[in-house]
């Protein structure tokens, strides 16, 4: 089957292979003995991914699985001897398309499904599911139909390619977020972790338990990069509260991080440095320098929100070494665009492009769209700091592009606040001022109180240069709402300049 073209065809395949994924697993949880499911795929590779999507979704459940060899003659004896007769969970049952073929008209696995239907049940006290290619239903329907009478349900996977089945797998790197999933998938990939944890939160063993925090924190990392922030917070704080009650300190640290993050992407950067300092500490006790160095990045980045751009260089170094240390390739990439922004903010340009660079590099190297996203959106703000705006819109369509396509609402919103910069050194005020309202709009949906406040402020700068003096006091007015309760350095400059407008005559 040719690679889909679209990310709505990869959405479309994703979402057909999730519903009957689903059914089964809900099967096979609630089956109270035998049970006897059909799935029908397409082909062997196919099969066996999702088996194991099946049992990382059913971390409760021990999946067996029995292949049908061609000297097998009697499946039932097969699950025996395989399985040594102790029979401890739900059964896969492979192999019929090396056993039998379209034009088979009679095999003795097939009479003896029949001749032995009724001691399935007794000797087999666990559901099982017969994976069969399209072409063999046809066959047991014919050969084998009063065995076939037990069906509880047959379920019809579509064709995939492996990458297509991405929305159901498992996301997490480290305890961190593939940032290379198109929009649609991780809307899938949501659905599918929003019920697994839904049929597992209520489980008191602690292997499912710790499977359960792992999905929340997931959940709450795909969340925040959906702009759904104040959803992430709430499954962060389960997530953590799981941890602190198994006694993984790896698993409270990276989730600090996390709950750090999220209320710093709300503007609450004091806040968001409680949890990365307690992040820190415990890195530093367990001695998990992966941890450290992703604590020391994310005390940079609140640090940064709070204008000390000197202080957060020196997190950002000790992060840098640490990654380069360890081997940590994104993180070598987040940390060098860090110094980029640091450098940024300092007003040298030329070597936040140096810094942006590397990072660009190694993002797409490890295959991290986030990071290329940001490094691409951080490039086009240096080159328009260098004055080549024409390249930096260049930098920030690419970077735009990136963010659509990976769902990540704050970047998308943020490129197009970029953008509106650029064509404001261009001389296009009012093209800027759409770019600004369309982030304006974004921040605002997602709770982005410091990307609201910056669409705020520069529109009314635009505004003002187009002589709308009493529109622009209004939206600066109200950028310095934001500006001062979540502490953003902006807030003298803002006043000064109101004070300027003010006293100025219309």
């Amino acid at each position: 089957m040719a690679s889909p073209n679209s990310i709505s065809q990869i959405t479309e395949a994703g979402s057909a292979a999730a519903e009957p994924l689903r059914a089964l697993r809900r099967g096979l949880t609630r089956a109270d003995g035998f049970a006897l499911y059909i799935a029908i795929v397409k082909t062997p590779a196919q099969r066996n991914q999702l088996i194991t999507l099946l049992g990382e979704a059913l971390p409760a459940v021990k999946l067996q699985t029995v292949t049908i060899g061609r000297e097998a003659t009697d499946i039932l004896d097969e699950i025996h001897r395989q399985l040594g007769g102790q029979i401890a969970g739900p059964v896969m049952v492979v192999g019929f398309e090396d056993v039998l073929s379209s034009d088979t008209q009679s095999h003795p696995i097939l009479n003896s499904l029949n001749l032995r239907r009724p001691d399935w049940p007794q000797r087999v006290p666990q559901p099982v599911v017969f994976w069969l290619p399209e072409y063999l239903l046809g066959l047991f329907a014919r050969s084998a139909p009063d065995f076939l009478d037990w069906r509880s349900d047959t379920l019809h996977f579509p064709d995939l390619e492996p990458s297509q089945l991405q929305a159901m797998h498992s996301a997490t790197w480290d305890r961190g977020l593939d940032t290379r999933m198109p929009v649609g998938a991780r809307l899938e990939r949501v659905k599918e972790l929003e019920s697994r944890i839904t049929a597992n939160e209520h489980n008191e063993d602690s292997v499912i338990r710790s499977t359960v925090a792992d999905w929340l924190n997931e959940l709450g990392l795909h969340l925040r990069l959906l702009g759904r922030t104040q959803e992430a917070l709430k499954c962060f704080e389960k997530c953590l509260a799981l941890f602190h009650k198994l006694g993984d300190r790896q698993g409270e640290n990276a989730v600090l991080g996390n709950l750090g993050n999220a209320y710093a992407a709300l503007g609450d950067a004091r806040k968001a440095i409680e949890f990365h300092e307690q992040s820190l500490l415990i890195a530093c006790e367990i001695g998990d320098r992966r941890g450290e160095g992703n604590a020391l990045g994310n005390l940079g980045n609140a640090h940064a929100d709070l204008g000390d751009a000197r202080k957060v260089i020196k997190f950002y170094e000790q992060s840098l070494v640490i990654k380069r240390e360890i081997g940590n390739r994104r993180g070598e990439g987040n940390a060098l665009m860090n110094l980029g922004n640091a450098y940024d903010a300092l007003g040298d340009a030329r070597k936040a492009i140096e810094f942006h660079e590397q990072a660009l590099t190694v993002f797409r190297e490890v295959g991290d769209r986030r990071g290329e996203g940001n490094a691409l959106m951080n490039l086009g703000n240096g080159y328009d700091a260098l004055g080549d705006a024409r390249k930096a819109i260049e930098f920030h369509k690419q970077a735009l592009t990136v963010f659509r396509e990976i769902g990540d609402r704050r970047g998308k919103g943020n490129a197009l606040g970029n953008l509106g910069v650029a064509y404001r050194s261009l001389g296009d005020v009012r093209k800027a001022i759409e770019f600004y309202e369309q982030h304006r709009d974004i921040a605002r949906e997602i709770g982005d109180r410091r990307g609201e406040g910056s669409a705020l402020w520069n529109s009314a700068l635009d505004h003002n240069s187009l002589g709308n003096r009493a529109e622009a006091i209004a939206r600066a007015e109200a950028a310095l709402k934001i500006f001062e309760a979540i502490e953003n350095p902006s807030v003298a400059k803002v006043r000064a300049k109101l004070a300027e407008w003010r006293a100025a005559k219309p």
